[in-house]
C-alpha cells in the first residue's frame, strides 16, 4: 500500500505521512534531512486541505522516505557486551549519526540518529555546529547504549573547536548549552 502511495497533494497528506516516518525513523538513514525538506512545503497556518507546491526535489525526498519505509532494515539488535561506535556528521542544520557495533569482522547498524539542529546551533560556524551535533545525537544514542561505552567519530577537530573557535562564535552560557 505504501509503495504505490501517490505524492502527497495537501497539507494533511503531508502530515499523515510524515506522521508515519517518524514512527519509523530511527530504522531510516538520514531521516531529518528527507523530513526537514518536506515540512519546509508547508505553511504551519495554511489549512489542512490547502495544496502543496510539489516539486521534483520533494518527489525525491518523498520518494526517499517512502523506499525507506518499505525495505526491511539492516538493524542489529545492540550487545552491552559489545563497545558501541558513533559516527556523526552535521549537514544543512541536520545531526545525524549511525551507532554500529563489531558483528564478526564488520560493523552492523544498530540504529539511525538524525535531529534537525535549533536556530542558534544551525547558525554557529561549520566547526561548532558539528560539536552541537554530536552532542544531540550522543544524547540519543545513549537511551540505546544506556551508559555503556561509546567511542564517537566525527570529521572535526573537536579540542580545537572548543578552546578556539567558541572564545569568538559563543557566549559562555551558549557553548555550556551546546556541550551539556
Amino acid at each position: 500500500m505504501i509503495r504505490k502511495m501517490k505524492s502527497p497533494q495537501t497539507v494533511q497528506q503531508l502530515q499523515s505521512f510524515l506522521g508515519l516516518v517518524n514512527y519509523c525513523r530511527s530504522w531510516i538513514p538520514d531521516c531529518a534531512i528527507h523530513d526537514k525538506y518536506l515540512r519546509s512545503l508547508i505553511d504551519r497556518k495554511a489549512p489542512p486541505k490547502t495544496p502543496l507546491n510539489w516539486t521534483d526535489e520533494a518527489e525525491m525526498h518523498f520518494a526517499a522516505l517512502k523506499k525507506a519505509i518499505t525495505t526491511a532494515p539492516s538493524l542489529g539488535l545492540p550487545s552491552f557486551e559489545k563497545e558501541s561506535h558513533l559516527h556523526v556528521r552535521e549537514t544543512e542544520g541536520v545531526a545525524m549519526g549511525v551507532l554500529l557495533q563489531q558483528h564478526g569482522s564488520t560493523y552492523r547498524p544498530v540504529a539511525y540518529l538524525s535531529k534537525k539542529l535549533d536556530n542558534v546551533a544551525a547558525g554557529m560556524p561549520a566547526c561548532l555546529r558539528a560539536v552541537s551535533a554530536a552532542a544531540i545525537v550522543v544524547q540519543m544514542a545513549e537511551k540505546i547504549v544506556l551508559s555503556h561505552p561509546m567511542i564517537v567519530y566525527t570529521s572535526h577537530q573537536r579540542t580545537y573547536c572548543i578552546t578556539e573557535k567558541a572564545r569568538n562564535n559563543c557566549t559562555n552560557c551558549g557553548l555550556r548549552m551546546t556541550l551539556k
